[in-house]
């Protein structure tokens, strides 16, 4: 079950559902021009069922088959003790909605208790209200109750499908990304190699070559033409390897390393992926100092990945906070709804290499579930970077 979060999703999923329905409700008790009440009863005790139902539809999200146990108690306990009525909108449709709900958010089997929860109810319904008892509303209640419950498994289904395209979007993203990286660092091997060896075979040949000057001119002058062939041949593997490094093949140079200015265009590419992103940043980050901006920015592109990878339809919220006393930079990378395994081979890897970088950088990291979801929290120290 997720866990409880207001926002303006409660607003809209939870709470206006059961305050619709029991507006319509009070309507059909007071005037009967929306639906026909059944039973006879004083306005005080007939709105009694429909008032319970409502307020139980708030958890439907979170508790369903809870939701579903409450309202049927409060329609079918009040008549053996109190004259009630029953009323269409507050009392069968909040039924309704939470059968729809168990279909939606329970597994396959407790979804289908849910839905034999509200077929008992509905079946002893007719020997409370005599005017239940009619052939055709017996049918409309039970085809709504199926068409509901189908809907909930079908809503249920669109999601699993549509989380597990994203997951696949971001694993592959995630695998052609890390294969770059890959890449890179072994061209960024080769060239450290060819310029290491190069500078050290011209340094040694040099200095030879200024001993044997005064001597031996003949000697010096061979050296200076190997120096010179070793360096046409190096620039030409040079000329080779630099290339690769480039994005598309374009003759320019790397761009600049990002800081914690680029982690607003982050957020808007993940928000493009289809993530929900929310971005809280406090305090002035812009003078810190580049290194630790890069930390951070990584660390905030692997929160996110995580967050992509394994609960692509939570909301995700990043805070960067800028603490003076005592001087910290602080970030936390937070997701809610239950977290999914990801098939990817090499999946935790990512965070281990933050948990390493965040280390070098005399900060402290911890990542792992919490309440409502996942959370990865790094605080870095600004005075050794300053220092």
């Amino acid at each position: 079950m997720r866990g409880w979060r207001w926002g303006w999703r409660n607003l809209l999923y939870d709470v206006a559902p059961p305050v619709v329905l029991l507006a319509l409700g009070l309507i059909d008790v007071f005037t009967e021009s929306l639906a026909i009440v059944v039973g006879s009863a004083p306005a005080v005790t007939a709105i009694l069922p429909g008032a319970i139902a409502c307020l139980a539809l708030l958890i439907r999200r979170y508790r369903p088959l809870t939701t579903v146990v409450i309202i049927l108690l409060a329609v079918l306990l009040p008549p053996l003790v109190l004259p009630t009525s029953l009323t269409y909108w507050d009392e069968f449709m909040t039924l309704v909605i939470a059968v729809y709900s168990c279909g939606r958010h329970l597994r396959r089997g407790w979804a289908f208790v849910g839905l034999g929860v509200a077929a008992v109810g509905m079946a002893i319904l007719p020997f409370e209200f005599a005017d239940m008892r009619n052939a055709g509303d017996i049918l409309y209640n039970s085809l709504m109750l199926a068409v509901a419950f189908g809907i909930g498994l079908l809503a249920r289904s669109w999601t699993g499908y549509r989380e597990r395209s994203l997951r696949e979007a971001a694993e592959r993203a995630v695998a052609e990304e890390r294969a770059s990286q890959a890449e890179r660092a072994r061209i960024a091997r080769e060239l450290h190699d060819v310029i290491a060896h190069t500078i050290t075979v011209i340094v040694m040949q040099a200095g030879g070559a200024r001993l044997a000057s005064a001597t031996d001119p003949a000697i010096a002058a061979s050296t200076l033409a190997q120096i010179e062939e070793l360096g046409r041949a190096s620039l030409a593997e040079l000329r080779t390897l630099l290339p690769l490094l480039r994005a598309d093949g374009e003759a320019t140079s790397m761009p600049p390393q990002p800081t914690l200015a680029d982690v607003t265009a982050l957020c808007e590419r993940m928000r493009g992926l289809g993530l929900a992103v929310e971005l809280v940043t406090d305090g002035d980050t812009s003078a810190l100092p580049l290194g630790l901006q890069l930390t951070a920015y990584r660390v905030v592109q692997e929160g996110l990945t995580n967050a992509m990878k394994h609960a692509p339809s939570a909301e995700t919220g990043v805070r960067i906070r800028h603490i003076l006393e005592p001087a910290l930079l602080t970030v936390d990378v937070s997701s809610t709804g239950p977290a999914a395994p990801s098939p990817l081979p090499g999946a935790g890897r990512g965070l281990a290499g933050i948990r390493e970088r965040v280390l070098l950088a005399g900060g402290t990291f911890g990542a792992g579930a919490h309440a409502a979801g996942f959370l990865l929290h790094v605080e870095l120290p600004l005075e050794r970077e300053l220092a």
